[in-house]
């Protein structure tokens, strides 16, 4: 909850995208994502990647659970893992995630429509897992955060 890591350089045009948000909250950036991704896990930390729920990148890494996001239980401090626009997540920080998330589509999508705007998968994703909370204590949302 508290922070935002990047693998790419916190540049002017980064905080132009980020309308902002780059100003108020904590980014730190990584030149080892992957690396720093196992430390993470090593620590306790359940890393969570996402693909796309019709990309050939899930059968790839077929030994990572995949779970849809309204069906993934938020009950441990998490790192999050956006990919890339279409590309998705490389296969090296995919191979270094404990779980990936999906987000399922309501209805069948056009051939060829197989992942979202990262901002806008970022926002279901997180609405889905934070809409838990409302079933947890007071005591276990502050351990979350």
């Amino acid at each position: 909850g508290h922070g935002e890591i990047c693998s790419c350089p916190l540049t002017p045009v980064v905080s132009k995208a980020s309308a902002g948000a780059m100003e108020v909250m904590d980014l730190f950036s990584t030149d080892d994502l992957a690396g720093f991704l196992q430390a993470r896990a090593r620590e306790g930390w359940l890393v969570a990647g996402t693909v796309g729920c019709l990309g050939p990148e899930i059968s790839s890494f077929s030994e990572i659970p995949v779970t849809s996001c309204l069906e993934f239980l938020w009950d441990r401090p998490t790192v999050l893992v956006l990919g890339n626009e279409g590309s998705g997540l490389s296969k090296e920080v995919q191979a270094s995630c404990q779980l990936l998330l999906t987000i399922l589509p309501g209805r069948q999508l056009p051939s060829g429509l197989d992942s979202l705007n990262v901002s806008v998968a970022a926002g279901i994703l997180l609405h889905s897992i934070c809409s838990q909370r409302k079933g947890f204590s007071a005591e276990k949302r502050e351990q979350l955060l």
